[in-house]
């Protein structure tokens, strides 16, 4: 029989009771409830029997070839997650583990997010806030500018890119994108987006907004050439990894005035830092995703996923041999 390992935060809450429900028509299912990741010894002792262990990335243990060895009846893993980047996509393979993850829970609400950023980018929304509270001088300059009119470009148009497209349409502004999987490219021109590539969308838009995943091998796509060549007064929003951008280089283009402003779904610089307490870097602690809705329907589509790899027919599978590997 199946046995399903569910490690989380928020225990049997992770899982709709009519998902639960299900589940336990067709495994042995046990929820354990921690605040973060159990190390290789605590993992090994939790997961030796499991079959499937649905995880947070809060809660994810460490996937390393001594924890897999241990796990010999550990045949799939799914990631309340959309990115994967920093899991060993081979290791798993390797031993036979299917790896599925939530590629569309969040979609709406980082697409959201990332308009709010522009937004308050533009208008200066934080600061009006922050000077209202007194906690910026009266005389700080609330001045901005209109997005209306001005062109979006977009580097990575997979879900969430193509979705602010959508959002950035609707108050006026023209949007171009850029993206280097070329089944993204042909998808996103069918649906009325003008390709280009990065280095003519870098020189061509207003605003820039990195909806794109992170490579581990190279995760950089906006260092100091990258700023040099976006326009003059132009807006940056990072609704990724803050891997994907070179910081000091942001905080240098701000300083000389060639970038207005930096929007980023973390927290990568000093709250004190005049950058910050300027409102020239709107920083959000990495809280996109942290919508009521995404919560409901990350749940449920947890739940959906758990009950396929229990069924033997995994959803949203990002291995490649891994179904091929030893059985229970």
């Amino acid at each position: 029989m199946e046995h399903v390992v569910v490690l989380s935060r928020a225990g049997t809450r992770s899982v709709p009771a009519a998902r639960t429900a299900q589940i336990q028509e067709h495994a042995r299912l046990g929820f354990v409830t921690r605040e973060d990741a159990p190390d290789g010894r605590e993992a090994a002792a939790l997961l030796r029997s499991a079959t499937v262990l649905a995880t947070t990335n809060a809660t994810l243990p460490r996937l390393d070839a001594e924890l897999l060895r241990a796990c010999p009846r550990l045949r799939r893993i799914v990631l309340y997650a959309t990115g994967y980047e920093h899991i060993d996509l081979e290791l798993l393979d390797d031993h036979g583990v299917s790896l599925s993850v939530l590629p569309e829970y969040a979609t709406t609400a980082v697409a959201e997010h990332a308009l709010g950023l522009l937004l308050g980018l533009a208008a200066r929304i934080h600061l009006a806030n922050d000077r209202s509270r007194g906690l910026v001088p009266a005389a700080t300059s609330l001045r901005g500018i209109e997005l209306g009119g001005r062109v979006l470009g977009i580097i990575g148009v997979g879900r969430i890119g193509t979705h602010l497209a959508r959002l950035a349409g609707g108050v006026g502004m023209s949007v171009i994108g850029s993206d280097p999987d070329p089944v993204a490219r042909v998808a996103a021109q069918e649906r009325g987006t003008i390709m280009t590539h990065t280095d003519e969308l870098l020189e061509r838009a207003d605003v820039v907004a990195l909806c794109c995943s992170t490579d581990p091998q190279h995760p950089l796509v906006v260092g100091a050439p990258e700023l040099e060549r976006m326009r003059p007064g132009g807006l940056l929003v990072n609704i990724g990894r803050p891997a994907l951008v070179d910081h000091d280089a942001v905080a240098a283009a701000i300083r000389s005035g060639h970038l207005r402003g930096y929007g980023v779904d973390d927290a990568v610089l000093d709250p004190a830092c005049d950058l910050v307490t300027e409102g020239r870097v709107l920083q959000t602690g990495h809280s996109a995703w942290w919508r009521d809705e995404v919560l409901e329907r990350g749940a449920e589509q947890f739940g959906r996923a758990v009950l396929a790899a229990v069924r033997h027919a995994p959803v949203d599978v990002v291995t490649s041999g891994a179904l091929v590997g030893r059985t229970a």
